[in-house]
Formats: C-alpha cells, sequence, structure tokens
C-alpha cells in the first residue's frame, strides 16, 4: 500500500514505491474528468490542474524542500 502524504477531495499525492531522487512523489487527480494527458487539457480541467499543482506545494512544504524542487510532467506513453 502506498504512503498518503496528501489527500483532499480532488487529488491524492503518495510517495513513489521505486524513487529516483531523495524525495520522490506522485500527485494525481481522483477524478481525471477526462485529463488523460496534459496535452489534451482544455479550459474545464484548469482548476484540476491548480488543484495538482496545490497539493505538489503542500507535499514539498510538508517534505522540507524550502529550498526549491523540481516537478515533471510525463504526458503520453513516450512522456516518461
Amino acid at each position: 500500500m502506498a504512503e498518503i502524504l496528501f489527500e483532499n477531495e480532488k487529488v491524492v499525492a503518495f510517495k513513489e514505491k521505486n524513487p529516483i531522487a531523495p524525495v520522490h512523489f506522485i500527485v494525481t487527480p481522483k477524478n481525471p474528468n477526462g485529463l488523460i494527458r496534459v496535452s489534451n487539457a482544455t479550459s474545464a480541467h484548469t482548476k484540476l490542474l491548480g488543484d495538482l499543482m496545490f497539493a505538489a506545494s503542500q507535499v514539498a512544504k510538508q517534505q522540507g524542500l524550502a529550498d526549491g524542487y523540481r516537478i515533471i510532467m510525463n504526458d503520453g506513453m513516450n512522456g516518461g
């Protein structure tokens, strides 16, 4: 079972099972509402995309990353 780091009604963030960085976590929507790829996002997904970024910032603070961090988004089969 994944270790949940953040959860609200829209998104969940959890520790990566096979981390490739000292701090590595995944943030994903609970209901993607058709947002399967960022490249297919519509204006209807704006709030959800913001919710994902907000969750990432909260987990980064929780993990002690005050000096900065990198956020990576994979998009599609060749994205990551």
